[in-house]
């Protein structure tokens, strides 16, 4: 994993193609108030891990996983700048990502992302 936290402060919403490989990632990037939540959902397959990270005004995001359901399946609620939760078996997948301290008034950016991107 390679830190992101130069330019999440931009809002910038990344995508990239291996050539040859076919191979693509891409991530979420959002704004976060103190507080706040949204969601994001993807597909992820068995063991496949997904992490938020956020700005240096960020100390404290939070995931929830919930399956297609809306079944709880997984948090990281810790109390770190960088949580990661995994995908249990493969299908689409809802993601909570709660801004769980956030210094500046404005608001922290974060970005979702995951081992094959979503």
């Amino acid at each position: 994993m390679v830190a992101l936290r130069g330019w999440l402060a931009a809002g910038i919403i990344g995508a990239a193609a291996i050539l040859g490989g076919g191979e693509a990632w891409a991530q979420r990037s959002l704004w976060l108030l103190n507080g706040q939540s949204t969601w994001v959902n993807g597909y992820f397959y068995p063991g496949e891990n997904i992490w938020a990270e956020c700005d240096l005004d960020c100390h404290d995001v939070d995931l929830v996983l919930y399956d297609r359901n809306g079944r709880w399946v997984a948090e990281d609620t810790l109390l770190d700048d960088f949580p990661i939760v995994q995908a249990p078996y493969e299908g689409s997948f809802a993601v909570q990502v709660i801004m769980a301290g956030c210094r500046h008034p404005r608001g922290c950016a974060v970005v979702v992302d995951s081992d094959y991107g979503f």
